[in-house]
């Protein structure tokens, strides 16, 4: 997808939707609220019935809500048995097929744990099988971006150096760009010269078009030395979300902001008028 500007959304149905199980629902009232995007979240399993995803597809064309979408949680690319592993190849695969059927263009998911194995092996398993995933959906004709996602504990897959290594090596890989995740696994990247230092590096090393087409998450994040512990709203936290607001507007990143805190929509709001005003 192009995109010419930045879009903010909320990590599935927005709270103040009537009824929360309903996605359609859930991207009429991201639509009244005047936000512009929402993310499908399949965390607990990838179930959908066709009607729906056909019902989801129409609204988010109907009312230009573009959708992406979330994984579930229990894909792990260095578990320990193999046929674990297919499992988690398997999911991510049928996450791609819905998402595709609804109209999404980029889902996310966390990749691996790295169960005290070298980060140096856990990479080379997630690139054998994101290479199995992606051979798979083009033969499916399925054109989805695939995000990992910057995770938040140093116990998992997703750093910011693994992820940049990844999308130059598998042609569907791009990353998901969690800020708060960020800042929670390295203790850093908390100001404006920090996240711009990052943005920079990832348009030195990915292109331009890494500013252009992003999918980013933000959140309050309570941390600790292993990194996140849980999501807060973004006020009773002490991640620099107006920092991160100010370079990525000063950098002209363009995509999906989506926003994970508690609260969704009311810090997507949040977001969206702070960033309208800088």
């Amino acid at each position: 997808m192009s995109f010419d500007k930045l879009l903010f959304g909320t990590a599935g149905v927005p709270n103040s939707t009537v009824k929360k199980n309903n996605p359609v629902e859930g991207i009429q009232k991201i639509h009244d609220l005047g936000l512009d995007c929402m993310q499908l979240e399949f965390a607990h399993g990838v179930r959908m019935k066709d009607e729906i995803s056909s019902s989801l597809r129409k609204a988010s064309y109907e009312l230009n809500v573009p959708l992406t979408s979330h994984g579930p949680y229990y894909i792990n690319l260095n578990a320990r048995e193999q046929d674990k592993i297919d499992s988690s190849v398997e999911r991510i695969i049928q996450t791609a097929k819905i998402s595709d059927l609804c109209g999404a263009e980029s889902m996310t998911f966390h990749a691996a744990f790295y169960m005290k194995d070298s980060p140096y092996d856990v990479f080379d398993l997630v690139e054998k099988s994101m290479n199995v995933i992606e051979e798979r959906l083009s033969r499916l004709d399925i054109e989805i971006e695939l995000r990992p996602e910057l995770t938040g504990k140093t116990s998992q897959f997703g750093s910011l150096d693994e992820l940049i290594t990844l999308t130059k090596s598998v042609g569907s890989v791009k990353p998901c760009m969690d800020f708060s995740h960020l800042y929670a696994r390295t203790g850093k990247y908390n100001n404006y010269e920090e996240i711009t230092e990052v943005l920079d590096r990832l348009a030195d090393e990915l292109g331009k078009d890494a500013l252009n087409n992003m999918h980013i998450h933000v959140s309050g994040i309570s941390s600790n030395s292993k990194g996140d512990l849980k999501h807060l709203n973004l006020e009773k936290s002490d991640f620099n979300w107006r920092d991160m607001l100010r370079a990525l507007k000063d950098k002209d990143c363009k995509g999906y902001i989506i926003s994970n805190s508690p609260n969704l929509e009311d810090d997507a709001k949040m977001l969206k008028d702070y960033y309208i005003a800088l």
